[in-house]
């Protein structure tokens, strides 16, 4: 017998909210860039002086930000955890 035979997925309200809590994560870890990509940014950036303040209108800044800003963090992880948490043991 397969573990597929016995795997039974969870309900789509845990589904949803491992993803509400989750997903800026995921979504993030899909749209940078690779590290080699963003060392050789962030090289080219140092090279060309932007430091301090000046670092903020580098290219590799502005991807960070870009994708952190696009993917914004819950503002309550805490209390998603919990939900999430206790559609856990509803459904157990």
């Amino acid at each position: 017998m397969d573990i597929e035979d016995n795997f039974t997925p969870p309900p789509a309200e845990i589904t949803l909210k491992i993803h509400e809590l989750n997903g800026y994560s995921n979504a993030r870890s899909n749209e940078y860039y690779a590290i080699v990509e963003q060392l050789d940014m962030l090289y080219k950036d140092i090279d060309a002086g932007l430091l301090g303040e000046l670092a903020k209108t580098g290219s590799w800044y502005n991807h960070i930000k870009g994708v952190k800003d696009a993917n914004p963090k819950p503002d309550n992880p805490e209390a998603l955890e919990a939900e999430l948490q206790q559609l856990i043991l509803d459904n157990s």
